[in-house]
Parts: C-alpha cells; structure tokens; sequence
C-alpha cells in the first residue's frame, strides 16, 4: 500500500549544560541568569524564560547561517511543573526565488515567491528543562521531505549560549523504538571502512596514493537481505568476513569501521556499527492521528500529549530522577 502525503517524523536531543567555566550546570542556574533574580516562583521563571526566548526571535524569521531556511514562533507555552517549554514553530526555504504553479498545469505560473519570503510549514518543538539537573531533552518535528530541525536546535543553543551558558547535543532515540524497528527489519548492506592507511599501504595499492594521507578504503557489499538474527548468526563481529584483509591494514577489528544497515518493510533505513547491536539511530516516525484533521502538519494538542509519554521514556533511559529544588 502507497502511502500519500507526508510522513511526521520526530527528532529527539538530549542536552547537556554547562556554565561558562565549563562545569555542568543546571536548568536552574540557567533560569536564575536569565530572570537576573533568584527570588521567582518557578511558575513565574519558566514564564520569563519563555517570554525571552520569544523575544529573542523579533518577531521575526530566524535564519540559518547561509539564509537559505528560516524559523520563527507561531505558539509557545509552558508547564512548569514538567519542565517544559513547548509549541510550534513555522519555517521552511528562503533566500531563493520560487514560482507556484498548480499541479493540474505547468503552463500557467500562478504567483512568485521572493528571495526575501519564505515558504513555511508548522513544525512542533519541546524543550525539557529539568531544576535539578543538567541533562535536558529538546525533540523537533519535521515531515519525510523537509525540515528546520538543526536549525532549531542551533537557535536554542544560541538562546542558551547568550546568557553564558554553552549546550552539548546528541541525538537520541529509545531502546523499545530501536527493538521494535529491528524486530521488523532486514540487513541489506555491510559497509567496512579504513583511514588512515601507512605510506606502505597506500603505495601498496598504487604507488599515485602514497602521499595521500587522507586515502580512505572503502568495501561496500550488498545485494542481499537477512534477517538481524540470521545476520548475527553468520556474522562474526571479530571477522564479519572469510577473506584477508591484511593488505588494507584490515586484519584486526580495532583499526577499521563496519557499518551494517538495516531497512524495514516500508523501506525506512538506519545504520549501526557492528560492535554495538544498539548503536542504531532509526527515524522516528509518527503517527497519522497527530495531524490535524484534513492537513499534513501536526495537531498541537496531540502531539504535544505523544511527546509527552515519548518524554517519560527517555527520562527513564537517561536515569533521571527528580529532586524537589523549590
């Protein structure tokens, strides 16, 4: 079955702050330097941190470094006693002149969109901002064939960066989603790659490449599809392959990448290293019920409460738990 339209998709960071000096601080501190007082309720401190946040959009598109996308706040809100600042975004292209047409005719263009304007679709966000520690968690979503999510999230970091505050991110998907997208997936792709080959090497292979110190080998086999079982039973992650290797400075597991790719039944794809069976970062797919009726983007209030249980999920995998800070 063909699915029509676009496809929601969720990206989820975790987040790591620091203070200037470079030591972990906490959202806390963060909120403290924000507001220029530590005498606010928190009701009242997520309320500022939002406001600020806000204006430091100007009520204006936010771009990225080389204008070609722009993001601005359509809706924001918070609830403190969660730790959160969510609502939604609105972004897309700019910095390029388009024409419109309609579908039904390529003959006819139907307006121009300015280098100056931008074509934009609502996206949801949610930044997780706990008290009591350092660790937060900020998801954007975006559809299967476009996005603002890095700049999304570079435009947090900077908020946070402007107070002194510097952010550390990595992406972050949990382990019942990964179990789950292995259970429905085939491996149809083994991937060995080494860098950084002795001058020996490289003149081994061909005398041109031995000042090549950047020369990089890559062995790529595919073809053929198993299943992760089956895979991990024929696979051996000390010597995935029945052949000397030696010659590319192959022969011991430590001097080179194997990179397995894994795709399931509607052709969605991710890659893990053979060395960690976790190591694999699937896209996170939505469901269809999030949008609002009769369009392609998300519904507030739906997405906002999915998000939510995804949030528990990953509160629970980093380990947190929380202490009452006031």
């Amino acid at each position: 079955m063909i699915m029509k339209g676009y496809t929601l998709k969720l990206n989820i960071y975790t987040i790591a702050l620091k203070d200037g000096e470079r030591k972990d601080a906490t959202f806390h501190s963060l909120h403290r330097v924000i507001a220029g007082r530590d005498d606010m309720s928190k009701t009242d401190m997520f309320s500022l941190v939002k406001e600020k946040f806000l204006k430091s959009f100007s009520d204006k598109f936010v771009l990225n470094y080389n204008k070609t996308k722009g993001i601005a706040i359509k809706e924001i809100s918070t609830i403190p006693t969660k730790n959160i600042i969510d609502g939604m975004m609105i972004g897309g292209l700019t910095g390029i002149e388009q024409d419109v047409y309609n579908t039904s005719s390529s003959d006819e263009k139907q307006d121009t969109i300015a280098k100056d304007e931008v074509t934009a679709l609502p996206y949801y966000f949610k930044i997780w901002m706990p008290y009591d520690s350092s660790v937060g968690v900020v998801m954007v979503q975006s559809y299967t064939e476009t996005g603002v999510v890095s700049l999304a999230l570079d435009k947090i970091k900077h908020f946070f960066k402007s107070y002194g505050f510097s952010v550390g991110s990595n992406p972050f998907v949990d382990k019942e989603y990964k179990e789950r997208f292995k259970k429905r997936s085939i491996v149809d792709k083994l991937i060995l790659t080494k860098t950084h080959l002795s001058s020996e090497a490289r003149c081994a292979l061909n005398q041109m490449f031995t000042n090549f110190e950047g020369l990089k080998v890559e062995i790529k086999i595919s073809g053929f599809n198993v299943s992760i079982d089956e895979f991990w039973k024929q696979v051996d992650n000390e010597n995935p392959l029945d052949i000397d290797l030696a010659d590319f400075e192959m022969n011991k597991k430590e001097n080179y990448d194997i990179i397995a790719t894994y795709k399931d039944l509607s052709g969605k794809q991710s890659q893990a290293r053979l060395s960690k069976k976790l190591d694999i970062m699937p896209t996170i797919i939505l469901d269809s019920t999030l949008k609002e009726p009769g369009k392609e983007y998300p519904n507030y209030t739906k997405i906002h409460t999915h998000t939510n249980s995804i949030l528990t999920k990953v509160k629970q995998e980093i380990g947190y738990e929380a202490i009452d800070v006031g």
